[in-house]
C-alpha cells in the first residue's frame, strides 16, 4: 500500500527517535530521491503564534549554517493539517546517547576527537548570533564513519523562550544545563560550552557528573557543588583532557573557555598528543610544588579538586590558589633575575671582566690627530670632540689639551675630547703704517687741523691692535708653559718607572 506523501513530496518513513519539543522520521524526499530526516513539531505547540514564528526563523538560522560539522537542514514548511516540520540531512549513525549506552565511556582520543567537531560546530552557529542551549548527546549525531554533526540548533534556542519551565523540556535537559541557564539568567556562548563539557565527561566515564532524584535537583547541583573531574571516576583519564573538561564545567561563563574556537583547538592538540594552550596547567603544578619529590609526572589526586566540608568553600580555595601561584611565579623569575644581576660586572671590576673595565687614559698632547685617534684606539678609548685653539708652542694639527686628563681612568669606550692648534698668531702689521701716518703728519704744512684729524683714528687702531696681540702673546706663553710643566712630570714618571741602566744617577 502506497503511504501520502507529505506536502506531496516526502513519505514518511520509520520513526528515528523523538523528545519533548518534536519527533524525527527517516523519510523519502521522492522529488531529489535521498532519504532525510523529517522533523516533525509535536501538535500541543502548533497553536503558538509566537513560537510558531521564532520556529521559523530559526529553521532558516539553521539552515544557513553550512558546515560539515552540522546536520544540513534542507527544507521547512506546513502541513495540510498544520503540522510544522524542517527536513534535514540524514545520518545513519545514531546518537551519541546510543554510543555511550552500548559501549560505555570512550577513548581519550575519540572523545577528544567528537568533542572537537562539536566545538567546530558551535563556533560556526555562535559566529551567527545562535545559541543552541541544548547540547546533550541525543542531539549529537554520528556518521557512518564516527563522525559526530551537531542537530537541533534551530528549536532548542526557539524553545527556551517560553517553555523553560515545562516538565519534558527540563527532563531533557536538566543534567546539561548551564548554571546561569538553571537559574534562568542570560545565556551565551560559554552556556554551550559548560554543556559541551559535560557532553565530554559524560564520553570520558560513561556517566553524568551530577545526578538527582528529579530535574530540579540536578539543575541545582550544576548550580552548587563544586566542578567535577573526569579523573574522580575514571582515573585512566589523562590530566590534559581532565583539566580541560574541569574548566568547561567552570561555574562561571569567564573562568570557562574564551570561544568554540580555541576550545576545539585545544581538543585536536590532546587529541595528537599535545599540550592544551588554554588550560592553566600551571596552576595545577604550582599548587603542589612545596610537595615536589622530583617526580616528572604529577600525581592523579594533582588535577582532583580537594574535598571539605563545604562545596562553595572548596571553590573558593580553588580560585584563591590562582593569585597565590602567580606570586610564587613572580617570586621565582625576580630571584632569578636578582641573581643574573648580581653577576653583572660593576664598575669597579677588573679588567677583562666586563662592560664596566677601567683603563690609564694615554698621553695625546703632541701628537698629531690621527697619531691621537690611534693611541686612543688602542687603549679602548674613542677620539671625542675636537676643537681648535692658537698656541705657539705647538704645531699646527697637534694636540695641545686632551680631557680627561692623561695617566687618569676612564671606562672603556669613554670619548677623550682634544683641542687642536692652529699654530702660533700673526705678527700685527699695523705699526709701519702709523709710522707712515705719523711722518706724513709731521711733513705736512699744507690742510694741519685735517691731517690731525685724520691721523687720530689711525692711533686709536694701532693702539688696539697692540693690545690684542700682547694678549695673544701672554696666552701662548701660558699655554707654552703648561706644556713644559706636563712634558716634565711625564718625564719625572717615566724615569721613576724605568731608572736608568747600570743604576746611575739621574740626568738633570
Amino acid at each position: 500500500m502506497q503511504r501520502p506523501l507529505i506536502d506531496g513530496r516526502y513519505a514518511l518513513g520509520e520513526l528515528l527517535g523523538g523528545g519533548g519539543m518534536a519527533q524525527v522520521y527517516l523519510t523519502r524526499d521522492e522529488v531529489l530521491g535521498r532519504d532525510v530526516a523529517l522533523k516533525i513539531l509535536r501538535a500541543q505547540y502548533t497553536d503558538d503564534e509566537g513560537f510558531v514564528e521564532r520556529f521559523r526563523r530559526e529553521a532558516k538560522n539553521a539552515a544557513a549554517l553550512n558546515h560539515p560539522t552540522i546536520v544540513q537542514v534542507y527544507d521547512q514548511g506546513r502541513t495540510e493539517d498544520g503540522t510544522y516540520y524542517i527536513a534535514m540531512e540524514y545520518v545513519p549513525g545514531g546518537t551519541l546517547a546510543q554510543r555511550i549506552k552500548q559501549g560505555g565511556p570512550m577513548g581519550p582520543a575519540e572523545a577528544a576527537g567528537v568533542a572537537s567537531r562539536l566545538a567546530e560546530a558551535l563556533a560556526v552557529a555562535h559566529e551567527r548570533g545562535i545559541i543552541h542551549r541544548d547540547i546533550k548527546p541525543q542531539n549529537v549525531l554520528l556518521t557512518a564513519s564516527g563522525d559526530a554533526k551537531v542537530a537541533d540548533l534551530g528549536i532548542a534556542r526557539a524553545a527556551s523562550s517560553k517553555t523553560m519551565t515545562e516538565t519534558s523540556l527540563i527532563f531533557g535537559t536538566a543534567s546539561y544545563m548551564s548554571p546561569e541557564q538553571a537559574k534562568g539568567e542570560r545565556v551565551g556562548p560559554q552556556s554551550d560550552l559548560y554543556s559541551l563539557g559535560v557532553v565530554l565527561y559524560q564520553m570520558l566515564t560513561g556517566e553524568l557528573p551530577y545526578t538527582a532524584d528529579n530535574p530540579l535537583a540536578t539543575a541545582m547541583k550544576h548550580v552548587d557543588e563544586a566542578p567535577r573531574h573526569p579523573r574522580e571516576a575514571n582515573p585512566a583519564v589523562p590530566e590534559e583532557l581532565d583539566a580541560l573538561t574541569a574548566k568547561l564545567l567552570a561555574k562561571l561563563p569567564e573562568d570557562r573557555y574564551a570561544s568554540a574556537a580555541d576550545l576545539a583547538e585545544d581538543l585536536r592538540r590532546v587529541r595528537n598528543g599535545f599540550l592544551p594552550l588554554a588550560v592553566e596547567l600551571g596552576q595545577q603544578t604550582t599548587e603542589h610544588m612545596p610537595q615536589n619529590t622530583g617526580q616528572t609526572r604529577t600525581a592523579p589526586t594533582a588535577v582532583a579538586p580537594a574535598r571539605g566540608p563545604s562545596p562553595a568553600s572548596t571553590s573558593r580555595s580553588r580560585r584563591n590558589l590562582l593569585p597565590f601561584g602567580a606570586a610564587l611565579l613572580a617570586l621565582v623569575f625576580l630571584g632569578s633575575l636578582a641573581w643574573a644581576l648580581a653577576r653583572e660586572p660593576s664598575n669597579g671590576a677588573t679588567p677583562g671582566t666586563g662592560a664596566a673595565q677601567r683603563v690609564e687614559v694615554p698621553d695625546v698632547v703632541g701628537l698629531s690627530l690621527q697619531e691621537a685617534r690611534g693611541r686612543l684606539d688602542g687603549a679602548g678609548l674613542e677620539l671625542g670632540s675636537q676643537t681648535e685653539a692658537v698656541s705657539s708652542g705647538t704645531a699646527a694639527g697637534a694636540v695641545v689639551e686632551q680631557d680627561p686628563a692623561a695617566d687618569s681612568e676612564a671606562e672603556r669606550g669613554t670619548a677623550v675630547d682634544v683641542i687642536i692648534s692652529t699654530g702660533p698668531a700673526l705678527e700685527p702689521t699695523t705699526q709701519p703704517s702709523s709710522a707712515s701716518s705719523t711722518a706724513s703728519f709731521s711733513a705736512s704744512s699744507t690742510s694741519a687741523t685735517s691731517t690731525t684729524s685724520a691721523s687720530a683714528p689711525a692711533n686709536g687702531e694701532v693702539q688696539n691692535q697692540t693690545e690684542e696681540a700682547q694678549k695673544q702673546a701672554e696666552e701662548a706663553a701660558k699655554t707654552r708653559q703648561k706644556t713644559r710643566e706636563k712634558a716634565q712630570k711625564k718625564a719625572e714618571k717615566e724615569t721613576k718607572k724605568s731608572p736608568p741602566r747600570g743604576g746611575g744617577k739621574k740626568q738633570k
